[in-house]
């Protein structure tokens, strides 16, 4: 966690920007902070890594489902 947000007060910023990007208020979805090169000198490689891992899987393209009619319900 960011050392100079409080949980508390990242949660409500992650519920403003979420909000804010539901009303198009936004021109680009971005959530949370921006951390600085000095902030993540402060980090270990752990963390790193994990951030890494957490960037690629929310960045990965969508899969499409698509529903079969073979599967419908009969009664």
């Amino acid at each position: 966690m960011v050392k100079d947000c409080s949980k508390a007060n990242y949660a409500a910023l992650i519920q403003q920007q979420i909000n804010e990007d539901r009303q198009n208020l936004r021109e680009k979805t971005v959530y949370g902070i921006q951390l600085t090169e000095e902030k993540l000198n402060d980090f270990r490689d752990e963390q790193i890594g994990q951030l890494k891992e957490l960037m690629d899987e929310a960045t990965k393209p969508s899969k499409k489902i698509t529903i079969s009619k073979d599967l419908e319900h009969k009664n």
